[in-house]
């Protein structure tokens, strides 16, 4: 593959194989709980868990990129067929992978939960994919190439973030870290309660990518979290970049990926929002 920036078809070509293998691991999530394997064990504290159905769909996933792409660095959650936490090998193209995002909504039978895969070129995110097998929707988009979401029975919309200018109007989303309650920790309680007074209303549904795909719909008019990895919000942000809107940190930088936190909006939104809940 060329080290040069990738054609549209190229993209194309990226988003159809992360799509493919997105859908593999949401029908192998829904088996597993079918089946009784989605139990979950602790991954070190105790409110974040994992379970074997993690593994499995990462396997899936990697496997396949790996196989599609054998000179692509890959990036996964669960260090299945990885190394964890790290990129799999120096490459200019690494696929950000996160098998089931909302793990803890899974174990507890809430449908707010996703397959994520991006594709990063030099550590930009191009290509984003978001599978939610249980609510029937998976969002794609292309750096340049706009953002749809696609049903189960094969509709397809184009995605548009909304046109709120107002905080008093706006829909946000935010959530809360598993370590929330560790020392030097900000728990987010200060930043909910200066903008919840201020908004027409805010959810915290468990799933970032899936509320970032929010955003990038219209569902939601802005989002923000804390201590979140890039396999959390990789695949997302392009959406909502996709779709109209803004990405920064919590600072108003371009660290959201690699940064820890992050903060998207329609763009009309953002320093309205940002002013409430960024670190300014």
């Amino acid at each position: 593959m060329s080290r040069c920036p990738p054609s549209a078809d190229e993209l194309r070509h990226f988003a159809a194989v992360a799509l493919r293998l997105a859908r593999a691991a949401g029908d192998e999530l829904q088996r597993c709980r079918d089946a009784g394997r989605g139990r979950a064990e602790s991954k070190g504290r105790r409110r974040e868990l994992v379970t074997e159905a993690d593994r499995r769909a990462e396997h899936i996933v990697v496997g396949g990129l790996l196989q599609a792409f054998p000179a692509h660095a890959v990036l996964a959650e669960e260090g299945v067929l990885t190394t964890q936490g790290q990129a799999s090998s120096a490459a200019d193209w690494t696929w950000i992978v996160d098998p089931l995002d909302g793990t803890t909504n899974y174990v507890h039978g809430l449908p707010f939960f996703a397959t994520a895969i991006a594709l990063a070129f030099r550590q930009r995110p191009l290509v984003g994919v978001v599978h939610a097998p249980v609510l029937g929707e998976t969002f794609v988009g292309c750096r340049g190439l706009g953002a749809r979401r696609v049903y189960a029975d094969g509709r397809e919309q184009p995605l548009a973030v909304s046109a709120t200018t107002e905080l008093a109007d706006a829909l946000l989303a935010t959530g809360f870290s598993y370590n929330r309650n560790e020392p030097g920790r900000d728990d987010n309680t200060g930043r909910l309660a200066r903008v919840l007074p201020l908004c027409r209303d805010l959810r915290r549904l468990g799933s970032a990518e899936l509320d970032l795909c929010y955003v990038a719909a219209g569902v939601y008019d802005g989002y923000w979290e804390q201590y979140l990895a890039p396999y959390d919000v990789a695949a997302g942000a392009v959406l909502v970049q996709e779709a109209g809107g803004r990405v920064t940190d919590l600072d108003f930088g371009d660290d959201w990926l690699f940064g820890g936190h992050v903060l998207a909006s329609n763009g009309h939104l953002h320093d309205a929002l940002g002013a409430q809940v960024g670190n300014r």
